[in-house]
C-alpha cells in the first residue's frame, strides 16, 4: 500500500513538474547548451541526468524541499546504535573465547566455553527483533534510493528527448564531408606510386 501511495505521489509530482516545465518549454537546460563535447563526461566525471535534474531542482520549490529532506535523511545514526552494540558484544565473545583457550584445566575450560556459548546464544536470540528492524530500515533506504533515481530519470527524460528532437543535425554537412573525403581519397590514390 505504501509503495502505491509513493508511486502515486511520484506521478503527481512529475505531472506538476511537466506543467511547470511546459511554461519554460523554450528554455533549454544549461547542461545541454554546450557547444562542444565535455571531455569530463566522456571520462565519466559528470552525470548528465544529475546535471539536468539539478537544474529542475533549482527551479522547483517542491523538488528543492524534497532534496533538502533527502540530504538531511540520515538513517546511519540510528543504524550505528545497533552496529556499535552488536560489535561490542561480538568483540566480547571473541575475547572471552581467547581467554578461555588460555585455561589449562580441560574440564574448567569446557565449562567456561559452554557458559560463553550459552550466553552468545541468548544474545543472538535477544537481538533477533532488532536485527529485523535494521533489515527493514536498509530495505526502506534502498526503496528511497530506487524511487529517487526513478524520479530523476522520469523528470529529465523529456528534456533529453526535446533536445534530441530540436538538435538533430541535418544530413547535408555529413554528406559534404563524405564527398570531400571521396575527392581527397581520389587525389591520394592518384599521387600514390604503383607498388
Amino acid at each position: 500500500m505504501n509503495k502505491i501511495y509513493l508511486l502515486l505521489s511520484l506521478i503527481l509530482l512529475v505531472s506538476c513538474q511537466e506543467n511547470k516545465s511546459n511554461a519554460r518549454a523554450n528554455e533549454e537546460p544549461k547542461a545541454l547548451q554546450e557547444k562542444s563535447i565535455n571531455l569530463g563526461r566522456l571520462k565519466g566525471e559528470n552525470d548528465l541526468v544529475d546535471d539536468l535534474y539539478q537544474e529542475l531542482v533549482d527551479k522547483s520549490p517542491e523538488l528543492k524541499a524534497l532534496e533538502t529532506e533527502l540530504n538531511q535523511f540520515t538513517p546511519t545514526d540510528t543504524l550505528n546504535l545497533y552496529f556499535n552494540y552488536d560489535q561490542k558484544s561480538s568483540d566480547y565473545y571473541r575475547s572471552a573465547k581467547n581467554h578461555a583457550d588460555l585455561i589449562t584445566d580441560s574440564i574448567m575450560k569446557q565449562k567456561i566455553l559452554k557458559l560463553i556459548a550459552d550466553s552468545e546464544e541468548k544474545y543472538t536470540s535477544k537481538k533477533t527483533a532488532l536485527k529485523a528492524l535494521v533489515k527493514t530500515i536498509n530495505q526502506k533506504q534502498n526503496n528511497i534510493y530506487d524511487y529517487h533515481h526513478t524520479l530523476k530519470i522520469i523528470l529529465t527524460l523529456p528534456l533529453m528527448e526535446k533536445y534530441q528532437n530540436e538538435h538533430l543535425p541535418k544530413n547535408d554537412p555529413f554528406q559534404k564531408m563524405i564527398n570531400k573525403e571521396n575527392q581527397l581519397l581520389e587525389k591520394v590514390k592518384q599521387n600514390t606510386p604503383s607498388y
